[in-house]
């Protein structure tokens, strides 16, 4: 990663580091002091479940269950949100301040990170950036009296019951804070888990998100020990609502990075029972209508019970024996979601009604192999991207033929392996391509299914696999926002200059020096510095116009071609050779 952005090699090389995701504050007590050092020798995780707070440390044996006490940091502005949503209050965007103001703001150690100067945010993506001033309980006029009665009905902690308690270094039990994030409304919860997709897609969470997935949801946060070390983490939700919080020593992105692959292990696993209630859907991001079997005529529909009597129309529960047009049949287990249609003089039909994630755990069952963990994480978000792309709007929910032409869909209930998956990936789809996939034909943005499986088992992750089938895509929430949003001229440029004679006679004397195998692609930075992304094979830049835009994706691009060297971790190296190239120095 280049720290400094400077076309003048003279300049003092600096790093800003920007933490988006939280407010740095300070312990001052002695009590504060050593309790805060105790808690930060470990990394720790914990969540609440059947009324019990369970805590477990990473990085030793230790398991316990216990009631330790944390500054709040800026999982405040949580609490805001949820207030915000539930009493359905209409604020006004925040405008960012102009960079004087923002310098100031910095030296008191406010939120570094809301959006450029002169531009505005909105209260999702504030929450997704931490953006402190738009919470600030006096721009948005709280009224303590109606802030104290909203809270009392959800907690008993004091330090809800006034907004100016509303502090980072506001001290909470981790009990406390877990019991007040299981009583947020089913409203502000969705919310808020829909604005908090931003944080691991595109914010603090994005070196995390493939081994944690984005079933998971979490607020992020940072301060500084007295020691002037970092100490963060994030709390937020696990697919089926139980509240988790977890830190360690570090930034927040540092310690989501690190401790990805411990808490991936770590975290209880979601109850499935109840996740895809279809009491709680019902508009066209969440519910999807089937139509079984539209290129196979049923003949009948019968119960399994001992008479085998023709089923009743209506709601399918239980096992059933489908008898099809062609003498063909199929034995079925519903559990619930299935309706039979009969009408006289026609076929019966089954038709069906889903959560998205329920609909694609279904289609994993059907098309792939559930047991096969990446490339059934490749397949749901192929088979989300394929709905939406294909799928129509009906009484406000998404319509789709069970058939060949589109793709085919269990009607048993999805499998728990097959249910892990499409959490894991919850709201991603893959956007800049049409979506097709084959069970054994790969093609120009189609996927085979069998090589997706070849390349699982031989190490590959589902976002290697996602880029080598479809190289023209990014993955995308739900609401459009990609964890790539191409940067096409910058590609091109350094696309067409990395292939040319200069740069090409200089790199091959390099040790370590490969081409890479794909073109990186340039995806537009959206806070923090420029990295390279060797995974996905990627740079986050701002730009490509200027000299030291320029130096930058040179300086990345080295980053990506000397992977496999010692050399390629060598900043010093890197910067002096990227420079080389660009300014023709030698």
């Amino acid at each position: 990663m280049r720290l400094w952005k400077s076309a003048d090699p003279a300049r003092k090389a600096t790093s800003t580091i920007m933490l988006a995701s939280a407010t740095i504050v300070t312990l001052a007590a002695s009590a504060q002091i050593a309790h805060a050092a105790d808690i930060a020798g470990t990394a720790t995780v914990a969540w609440l479940r059947d009324g019990q707070v369970e805590v477990r440390t990473l990085n030793s044996q230790d398991s316990k269950i216990t009631d330790q006490k944390i500054p709040m940091g800026s999982l405040w502005k949580l609490f805001v949100y949820a207030y915000l949503q539930d009493n359905h209050i209409h604020e006004a965007a925040y405008t960012c301040t102009a960079k004087k103001e923002l310098r100031e703001k910095q030296e008191k150690n406010e939120d570094l990170y809301c959006c450029e100067p002169g531009e505005q945010v909105e209260r999702d993506s504030a929450l997704a950036r931490s953006c402190a001033p738009y919470f600030s309980p006096a721009r948005l006029a709280l009224n303590d009296k109606s802030w104290k009665a909203y809270w009392q009905t959800r907690s008993d902690a004091t330090w809800l019951q006034r907004t100016a308690q509303l502090q980072p270094d506001t001290q909470v039990s981790v009990k406390e804070l877990l019991e007040t994030l299981s009583k947020f409304s089913s409203q502000a919860r969705a919310a808020a888990r829909t604005a908090l997709l931003e944080t691991a897609v595109q914010g603090y969470g994005r070196e995390a998100w493939a081994q944690l997935g984005t079933g998971i949801r979490y607020k992020t946060y940072s301060w500084h020990l007295p020691d002037n070390s970092a100490f963060g983490g994030a709390a937020g939700w696990l697919a089926d609502g139980t509240p988790f919080w977890f830190g360690a020593r570090g930034s927040s992105r540092s310690t989501l990075a690190t401790w990805a692959s411990a808490l991936a292990t770590t975290l209880p696993t979601p109850r499935w029972a109840g996740i895809n209630n279809m009491d709680n859907v019902g508009d066209e991001t969440h519910c999807v209508d089937v139509d079984f079997f539209a290129r196979y005529p049923l003949r009948e529909v019968l119960s399994t019970s001992a008479t085998s009597a023709p089923a009743r129309a209506g709601t399918l529960s239980g096992k059933y024996k489908l008898q099809f047009a062609n003498g063909n049949s199929l034995d079925i287990n519903s559990n619930g979601s299935l309706t039979l249609q009969r009408a006289l003089g026609m076929a019966p039909q089954i038709t069906g009604r889903t959560s998205i994630n329920d609909y694609v755990a279904r289609v994993i069952d059907r098309e792939g192999d559930a047991s096969n963990i990446q490339a059934a994480r490749s397949l749901a978000i192929a088979a989300r991207s394929y709905l939406i792309q294909n799928a129509t709007l009906d009484h406000g929910c998404w319509r789709i033929a069970d058939s060949t032409t589109r793709q085919r869909v269990s009607a048993n209930a999805p499998s728990d392996a097959a249910m892990v998956a499409a959490w894991f990936t919850d709201d991603l789809v893959l956007q800049g391509a049409n979506i097709r996939y084959h069970n054994d034909s790969a093609g120009t943005n189609r996927m085979s299914l069998k090589e997706a499986t070849k390349q699982a088992n031989q190490g590959w992750s589902f976002e290697r696999i996602l880029a080598t089938s479809f190289p023209q895509a990014s993955i995308a929430s739900f609401n459009g926002k990609s964890d790539c949003k191409p940067l096409t001229a910058a590609q091109t440029w350094l696309s067409t200059t990395s292939a040319s004679s200069k740069w090409q006679r200089i790199l091959r004397r390099e040790p370590g020096f490969e081409n890479p195998d794909t073109q990186p692609a340039i995806c537009l930075l959206a806070s923090g510095n420029p990295y390279s992304d060797q995974k996905r094979m990627r740079i986050y830049a701002r730009g490509w116009r200027s000299l030291d835009e320029r130096i930058t994706l040179a300086h990345e691009y080295l980053h990506l071609a000397l992977r496999f060297h010692p050399n390629g971790a060598n900043e010093d190296y890197v910067e002096k050779l990227a420079r080389r190239l660009i300014e023709g120095t030698t």
